[in-house]
């Protein structure tokens, strides 16, 4: 599936080389939308892997031994390929992907059952990991390579500082893939700035909320603590 896919993307935006490059410009123009840059691109993506496998891969063998070998999706990408089916009302497909799944689970239940094996590790240890992960997993890699690399170009820089919408996990990768000691400091010190704001409410709460004050809480110093997680968490 991700060969299909790639091999799409490819065939839309012309050879690897620019696809390669589109990773930095989806960033710059993903730094205007609210939540983390890495996150919705990512959230995109596998929106538009689903879409490709409802209208597109549904009958490609190759996709369709990459669901069967993983039992299907993980949990969080099959509540995912349900609403896509949903929006797109592609049922047929979806109805396409889920008999060949059951197929293979019956078959393999069968063979556990006759093989007198005492537990399920026997047939179903070879079970590979959701497609739609790995998916994910390539694409999360280049995209936070793509923003370290960006650190040290001013464009990204002051994108980035207009908007710095990333949260703390992908705060995070970047800064492992960062050498540059500057462009480091760079990507931190708007973060920073923010939750030091952020920390002046909560501590100001803290203080405010003892028996003992009586200055009034204000709604923003009430409110700080779920800024904060939504913050470091954006999406």
């Amino acid at each position: 599936m991700i060969n299909n896919i790639k091999r799409f993307i490819t065939d839309s935006f012309g050879k690897s080389g620019d696809v390669k490059n589109t990773y930095y410009t989806e960033l710059l123009e993903t730094f205007d939308r609210e939540g983390c840059v890495i996150c919705k691109l990512l959230e995109f993506s596998v929106l538009k892997y689903l879409e490709n496998l409802l209208h597109e891969f549904t009958m490609d063998p190759t996709s369709r031994r990459e669901i069967r070998e993983a039992f299907g999706y993980c949990r969080k990408h099959t509540e995912q390929l349900i609403e896509v089916t949903k929006n797109t009302n592609q049922r047929l497909s979806a109805s396409i992907v889920a008999e060949d799944l059951a197929n293979y689970f019956i078959k393999h239940s069968k063979k556990l059952i006759k093989s007198g094996i005492k537990s399920g590790t026997g047939i179903f240890k070879t079970r590979k990991s959701c497609p739609i992960c790995k998916y994910y997993d390539k694409h999360e890699r280049m995209y936070v390579s793509e923003f370290a690399k960006g650190t040290a170009k001013e464009e990204f820089l002051r994108k980035f500082e207009e908007s710095p919408g990333i949260c703390l996990e992908h705060l995070i990768k970047v800064s492992k893939s960062i050498k540059d000691r500057t462009a480091l400091k760079k990507l931190l010190k708007p973060q920073i700035a923010m939750i030091e704001e952020t920390d002046h409410e909560l501590n100001n709460f803290v203080k405010k909320f003892d028996h003992n004050s009586n200055e009034r809480i204000t709604d923003n110093e009430a409110s700080a603590w779920y800024g904060f997680f939504e913050r470091i968490n954006r999406r």
